[in-house]
């Protein structure tokens, strides 16, 4: 259930921080990669990671409480902590990038970004591994034969 909790403080957190850069005008970043054009508003991403933290809050505490399953503590932990990582290096990606003046230190916000993006991807993949084996789990308490 700690992990629910996390998640569940996690999106409600998120969602602050969206709702005070919607009252702000934060300036949005423009990415021009391989002939597109994308326009990408911090709001957005603090609205993708509370929707996502809300999903992970439901899920972990579903599998729990429906169907009494276990969820491995430490892999868990792990993959809260790598979604806070990413939370936080796109936060500075976009702090760091609307500032204006702000000229030669932006080819520095590629180590930001790139920890970023790894620790989103690795956390999804934790959380795949931590699925799969609840799933086991459930499995093999529903079809074992006594």
């Amino acid at each position: 259930m700690l992990p629910a909790k996390l998640f569940a403080v996690f999106a409600i957190v998120f969602s602050a921080c969206a709702g005070l850069g919607w009252l702000s005008s934060l300036p949005s970043v423009d990415t021009y990669v391989h002939d597109k054009y994308f326009v990408v508003e911090p709001v957005l991403v603090l609205l993708f990671c509370a929707v996502a933290s809300v999903n992970f809050a439901v899920l972990y505490y579903a599998a729990a409480r429906f169907f009494h399953a276990r969820w491995n503590r430490t892999l868990s932990i792990l993959h809260f902590s790598l979604f806070v990582c990413f939370g936080v290096s796109f936060a500075v990606v976009f702090a760091v990038s609307t500032r204006p003046g702000i000229g030669e230190a932006l080819r520095w916000l590629v180590i930001p970004w790139f920890l970023g993006i790894l620790s989103l991807v690795s956390c999804f993949v934790l959380f795949g591994i931590n699925l799969a084996m609840v799933v086991v789990q459930i499995l093999r308490a529903r079809f074992a034969s006594h």
